[in-house]
């Protein structure tokens, strides 16, 4: 039987492909191109021989010689080189710089005291581009304005009409999501409460969700998921979003709307969707407008509690709704002052960041799957408004610092390069997740600054691709390269011919496996690049959706981190 079972094995083994090789790219240096004083990440510098303890110099646009020290080490995987060192820029003052290794050309990076709002401002445009029906947008017309009067396609009010004229369409499709409409709504607001000098363009961008929220639930018992035929977008391929009212293909031309039900569950998306709508009601001054916000939030919410499973879908599965119901417990805790909705909040935290009776602290995180951090953040006073009362605020603290541990910890061992999160599917909204969980941590109290600048370099462009993760951005100094960014996006307006929206986040890189798995029918399989190893693969393609699509829900958790940082 041994011999057997070693043949086979033998045999299986000689017949599998070998894995994907790369050479070892040249040393280079990763710098952010642009940083804001006092959130300067280190750069790094791949190599292929030890460089811990060889000089660096920083030197000022007139050739002066600002610092030098010799580069330090640095945690984690140096793939695709065999080291890595850095080099600690965090004390520069504002100014233009250049960056010098012995042998090697000056790279030039510049500090500004707010160049965070630049971040900020590039973010808002996946939210111009992929606003839908009446709402404006600079990428297209009037789209999709049959679906004032679309048709409940499912449950007991199956053939009624419903007005979801307006929102966002989701991603590179043209569909329309409850979850991630809500989920961008939200982050959107706290990014407004954080972000003084952005707050008008914030709070305007989350008015579209906000208005599409109220109509998803227009009566009782009726709760929009979903507009679109999902199968029928796909399959039709890019189009103008404007064309769609008039299209041959008649679940194009009216688009049925799907509803929750408790057959098909859906407490993660009604607690969401309740969380957007109570935090925009603790910040409106509007009398009426606040009662009619919380009275929405509060139906979602109900149904959300009474359900007491998670919505079967397509596109965005979930395995739990517990951290969704603290968040928008927390939120009207926020809106209302109500303890018990504080009391509450906290209940479903504990339960949410636990997993068998043990503490989980991955799971405190806010990528519109796990949103526990959220509602600590809430709770614990750190999202730009008042803490809850000592025995709700302290325990959410405590979370919090517990989560960013986590981050930290997956910043000093997924790579070198500061990547804080996996290496998966979303892997940049991920990473923003986590590198917004570090800055809540920080102002809980953890000293995480350290993973926290690698973190938001990683972003920035210090990585092994040197790409800033996300479509290039020129904010009219001149001083933009675009190959510093990513350009070119998987997107209906790049298939269209148009420029794709300005700072749009794509999937990022992940496994040549995934993403080949998942290559159009008719594309070659990707081959590694200069800087690709088999386990992270990334290559700015528009006809990847893998690694390049753009969505709504990919921007959220970056405009609260880089709120929170400005």
């Amino acid at each position: 039987m041994r011999w057997i079972g070693c043949l086979v094995v033998g045999l299986v083994v000689a017949l599998l492909p070998p894995a994907p090789s790369y050479a070892e790219p040249p040393l280079t240096i990763r710098v952010a191109p642009f940083a804001q004083s006092g959130h300067v990440p280190p750069a790094i510098i791949g190599s292929s021989e030890d460089m811990v303890g060889d000089p660096y110099w920083v030197s000022d646009e007139d050739s002066t010689l600002i610092d030098g020290a010799p580069l330090e080490a640095v945690p984690g995987p140096p793939d695709p080189w065999s080291h890595v060192a850095q080099a600690p820029l965090n004390s520069l003052p504002a100014g233009r710089y250049t960056l010098t290794i012995a042998g090697q050309e000056p790279v030039p990076f510049e500090v500004g005291d707010d160049f965070y709002d630049d971040v900020i401002t590039s973010l808002l445009g996946i939210y111009d581009s992929n606003a839908d029906g009446d709402e404006p947008s600079s990428y297209h017309a009037r789209s999709h304005m049959n679906d004032r009067r679309s048709k409940i396609a499912n449950g007991p009010h199956k053939g009624e009409r419903i007005d979801v004229m307006g929102g966002w369409m989701d991603a590179g499709d043209q569909i329309k999501f409850t979850t991630t409409t809500a989920y961008s709504t939200l982050m959107l607001d706290l990014a407004a409460r954080n972000a003084a000098r952005q707050r008008s363009a914030l709070r305007g961008k989350a008015s579209i969700g906000i208005r599409w929220l109220l109509k998803a639930h227009p009566r009782a018992g009726v709760f929009a998921s979903l507009v679109g035929h999902v199968a029928t977008d796909h399959d039709t391929g890019f189009r103008d979003p404007a064309t769609d009212d008039e299209s041959d293909v008649a679940l194009l031309r009216n688009r049925p709307t799907y509803v929750l039900t408790r057959a098909t569950g859906g407490s993660d998306v009604a607690a969401i969707a309740a969380a957007a709508l109570a935090t925009r009601a603790s910040t409106t001054g509007d009398k009426d407008a606040k009662a009619r916000l919380l009275r929405h939030a509060r139906a979602w919410l109900a149904f959300a509690e009474d359900v007491g499973k998670v919505w079967d879908n397509c596109c965005y599965q979930q395995d739990s709704f517990q951290d969704d119901l603290a968040v928008a417990r927390a939120a009207l805790w926020r809106a209302t002052g109500r303890e018990t909705y504080a009391a509450g909040a906290l209940r479903a935290l504990r339960r949410a960041t636990t997993r068998d009776g043990e503490p989980a602290p991955w799971l405190v995180a806010a990528d519109g799957y796990e949103m526990s951090a959220v509602a600590a953040g809430e709770l614990c006073g750190v999202l730009g408004a008042k803490a809850a009362p000592k025995k709700y605020r302290d325990p959410a603290c405590r979370l919090l610092r517990d989560g960013a541990g986590n981050w930290a910890y997956v910043v000093e061992t997924e790579t070198a390069f500061g990547r804080a999160g996996w290496n998966q599917w979303g892997s940049a909204r991920q990473h923003e997740s986590g590198g917004l969980v570090l800055e809540m941590g920080l102002r809980a109290g953890h000293d995480v600054e350290d993973q926290a600048l690698r973190a938001q370099g990683w972003f920035l462009g210090v990585n092994p691709w040197g790409k800033r993760f996300h479509v290039v951005y020129d904010n009219g100094a001149g001083d933009v390269d675009p190959e510093d960014w990513v350009q070119h996006p998987y997107h209906w307006t790049v298939g269209l011919g148009l420029e794709p929206p300005n700072g749009a986040l794509p999937g990022g890189p992940t496994d040549l496996e995934t993403i080949n798995d998942n290559r159009c029918d008719t594309c070659d399989p990707l081959v590694l690049g200069t800087y690709d190893t088999a386990a992270q693969t990334y290559q700015d393609r528009a006809d990847d959706w893998v690694m390049n699509e753009i969505g709504i829900n990919y921007n959220a958790p970056a405009v609260l981190h880089y709120a929170l940082l400005n």
